[in-house]
């Protein structure tokens, strides 16, 4: 069991943030993998639609619970703005909301769930923490890997993934809905013990590293 693992994310998970930037110019951006993610749940659930505290927000049963799916068309640097609002709305705690986003520091390919922590630079997860008052949310990270040049990092996360990483991206979108679906019906013990420092490839292969 992690040491990352708060007692807080004992709770039941009652809100998943997809972060991105609405607008077409932007659906095929690194940066917006969570709200692929989002979309792809969307349509597996079919789950309707709607426009609601700054965001594309609709729900679906896990059991006898409803849990919120959001995609704040904030842009990503106020993120926190749209969050809060169904937060306050909702009543839903920190501690019952799973994020999730890009990681520059995860290979593609890579996952990593996780509960608190650091924004890592990621100015969606400076604006959740600050509108929130808190870093103790859960969060699923889908790595993208970095560009050869740290002054490349802003074009690279607003570049549109390309036509040779389709494939393992579609992978790892089906991963990540599977390690949500895992997170609200077992927990986060069980999703992390299946999914963490695993790579796509291999959880297809589940007896190999």
């Amino acid at each position: 069991m992690s040491d990352e693992l708060a007692i807080e994310s004992t709770k039941p998970v009652k809100l998943i943030v997809g972060l991105g930037n609405p607008g077409t110019e932007y659906a095929g951006n690194r940066h917006n993998i969570g709200f692929m993610v989002i979309d792809r749940l969307l349509k597996r659930q079919g789950a309707k639609v709607r426009k609601k505290c700054q965001s594309y927000l609709a729900e679906f049963d896990v059991g006898s619970r409803s849990i919120f799916l959001q995609q704040p068309v904030t842009y990503m640097n106020s993120s926190g703005d749209a969050v809060r609002k169904l937060c306050r709305r909702e009543n839903i705690s920190p501690a019952e909301i799973l994020v999730v986003y890009d990681d520059l520091d995860l290979k593609p390919g890579r996952l990593r769930l996780r509960f608190g922590g650091g924004s890592g630079g990621h100015n969606g997860i400076k604006s959740l923490t600050e509108r929130l008052g808190t870093a103790d949310y859960g969060r699923l990270k889908l790595g993208i890997g970095r560009p050869g040049s740290t002054s490349a990092v802003i074009d690279y996360v607003l570049q549109d993934f390309a036509e040779s990483e389709i494939p393992l991206l579609d992978e790892v979108i089906e991963t990540a809905i599977n390690v949500v679906l895992m997170l609200c019906n077992e927990g986060y013990e069980a999703a992390m013990n299946n999914f963490n420092g695993k790579a796509v490839e291999c959880l297809k292969q589940p007896n190999q590293e």
